[in-house]
């Protein structure tokens, strides 16, 4: 059986990174698998897949990913391609730039917010002569 090489298998594809409960982390941390972060970083963190804070996980610095689901405390700035949700237990001090934003009754949120719409698609149609 011929497999491509290049197209992740099913079981990359689903692949998360976690941070667990008591863990600290000091330094910057950029990935392109989903995350789990349940412990402390103090650092940037840029994803090209989705970041999950857990209700004990705290992060103090800016974050960058397709999709944030929060429900610890984030002080820093949040830029998100897809969906942010701030769940009842989830606590934001910074800006926030998103697509979509879904606060749950109870979520805390201090700062601004900007959301992202999609560029209108133009099409131009050429005229021969």
């Amino acid at each position: 059986m011929k497999t491509n090489k290049n197209k992740p298998s099913e079981a990359q594809a689903q692949t998360m990174s976690l941070l667990s409960h008591g863990t600290q982390l000091n330094g910057n941390i950029k990935a392109s698998a989903a995350m789990r972060i349940d412990g402390e970083v103090e650092g940037d963190i840029i994803l090209t897949d989705k970041l999950v804070l857990g209700i004990n996980g705290v992060i103090t610095g800016s974050i960058e990913a397709e999709e944030v689901v929060i429900g610890g405390a984030i002080y820093g700035n949040i830029k998100v391609q897809k969906c942010l949700l701030l769940q009842s237990t989830g606590k934001i001090e910074g800006d926030v730039q998103a697509k979509e934003i879904e606060v749950e009754k109870g979520g805390f949120f201090k700062g601004s917010c900007t959301m992202k719409e999609d560029p209108p698609t133009i099409n131009m149609a050429s005229k021969q002569a």
